[in-house]
């Protein structure tokens, strides 16, 4: 897993971790309305470096998760372990 992001990709990230707390599995879609343009090749991404979990569902590229190496850098960002948001 690549621990490297940007200042995007955590925007990204942090809309993706807001889909899936409230229990919905986001499409690259759902995620420019929320997350502003270029949201395709910043999921593309956070998929690349491990990040995210993402399948086609319906011909749409769907969030299903985040890795579970990325769940515990998700936790540490949040609380601010890392220079995150807090």
């Amino acid at each position: 897993m690549d621990f490297n992001i940007d200042a995007d990709e955590q925007r990204v990230l942090f809309t993706v971790v807001g889909h899936l707390d409230a229990g919905s599995n986001p499409t690259v879609g759902e995620l420019s309305e929320g997350a502003g343009r270029d949201v395709e090749s910043r999921v593309e991404s956070l998929h690349r470096k491990g990040w995210l979990l993402v399948r086609d569902v319906d011909g749409c590229p769907t969030v299903m998760g985040l890795s579970p190496m990325a769940i515990a850098a998700v936790r540490n960002l949040r609380f601010g372990r890392r220079g995150g948001p807090t």
